[in-house]
């Protein structure tokens, strides 16, 4: 009798270490904090990265809940923190097999209060592989407009996509 006593008291032990364990597991989840998810910057942004470059072409940033950037158009990643509530500074990089070498870029980008459009100050410097600069750090303001979800069948250019004239079509052959 005595050993189904202790028997039965360890059981009781285990199982109310297994219930306290898990019940631990959980509150940690539910108590990640999710101030990055509710951030404005998160989303998919065209980014015009030089306003007052005609020949310039948009590009894209896909902003993470998680601290990512993706650009998947020029082949760039990066991360970001927020600094604020409608802040944040980021840092972005890639490389560029042409000059055998990769971009860097650092900035800060504030939200508008409508979460629609945004504003960067950035700078960025070129690097050879081996850390040589090849193009020192040249300063910008780019201009984020958050791209949106247009209903099937809408017609004409995308809401916000900045107009733009390729290089090749600005300068007309001899």
């Amino acid at each position: 009798m005595r050993r189904l006593v202790i028997s039965l008291s360890v059981v009781v032990v285990l199982l109310v270490g297994i219930i306290a364990t898990l019940g631990r597991g959980a509150m940690a989840q539910e108590a990640t904090p999710s101030a990055m998810t509710q951030h404005p910057l998160v989303g998919t942004w065209i980014v015009d990265r030089h306003p007052d470059d005609p020949t310039e072409i948009p590009t894209y940033n896909v902003i993470t809940a998680d601290g990512g950037i993706i650009d998947p158009t020029v082949g760039a990643a990066g991360v970001w923190e927020a600094t604020g509530p409608t802040t944040a500074n980021f840092t972005l990089t890639g490389t560029i097999a042409e000059v055998g070498g990769y971009f860097l870029v650092h900035g800060s980008v504030t939200v508008d209060a409508g979460g629609g459009t945004a504003t960067a100050a950035y700078s960025g410097t070129l690097f050879a592989a081996d850390g040589t600069i090849l193009d020192p750090e040249a300063q910008d303001t780019a201009r984020y407009t958050r791209l949106t979800v247009e209903p099937q069948g809408t017609e004409g250019p995308l809401a916000g996509f900045p107009v733009w004239t390729p290089a090749s079509a600005a300068t007309p052959a001899p």
